[in-house]
Order: C-alpha cells, then sequence, then structure tokens
C-alpha cells in the first residue's frame, strides 16, 4: 500500500511526503476529511493552504496540533470544532504531514 501511494504520489505530481496508511485511517477516523482535503478548499481550508498560512512560523508543527486539539475560530462562518479526544501524538503525526502538502 505504502508503495502504491507513493507510486500515485509521484504520478500526479504531488510534492507533498505520501501519508503513511495509519495516518490516512487517522484523518478518517477523526473526521478531518470531512472538512479538509489535501489541495481542495471545502467546509475548512486546504492542507496546502494551512501549510502555506505555517510556513514562516517558528513552531509550525506545535502551534497546528495544539490547534487540531482545541479548535480554531477563523474570520468566516465556519470553524473547527476541538478534537481532544485526538492524541497528542496522532495530532504531532498529523500537523507534520499537513505541512509537507505543497499546491
Amino acid at each position: 500500500m505504502k508503495t502504491l501511494l507513493a507510486l500515485l504520489s509521484l504520478a500526479f505530481g504531488c510534492t507533498a511526503m505520501a501519508a503513511d496508511p495509519d495516518l490516512q485511517q487517522q484523518l478518517v477516523q477523526y473526521r478531518c476529511t470531512i472538512c479538509h482535503a489535501e489541495r481542495e478548499t471545502l467546509a475548512g481550508p486546504s492542507y496546502a493552504d494551512i501549510a502555506q498560512h505555517y510556513r514562516d512560523q517558528k513552531q509550525a508543527a506545535a502551534l497546528l496540533a495544539a490547534r487540531i486539539r482545541v479548535g480554531a475560530r477563523g474570520g468566516g462562518l465556519w470553524h473547527m470544532p476541538p478534537h481532544p479526544e485526538v492524541s497528542k501524538s496522532a495530532a504531532d503525526a498529523m500537523a507534520r504531514y499537513i505541512l509537507t502538502v505543497k499546491e
């Protein structure tokens, strides 16, 4: 499966590292994929837009991991609810992955 994801990533010119299957499963399990996609804006910003937002911040991974767990309110109609059920280690892994996604 990892090989397939890597090949698809190369075939479609993706610049993000391929998320391992366990991480992809967690993104679905914790309902991230309802509002977020890699390069498409849904109810929430794309992972690429999130990565761009955090690009120049020194503690980007830690800040994003915290935001995953405590939620966020932005300027739009929608907000990201808190996800305290996501462990710190899972939030850290998700944040590191999201920060690799590029347009």
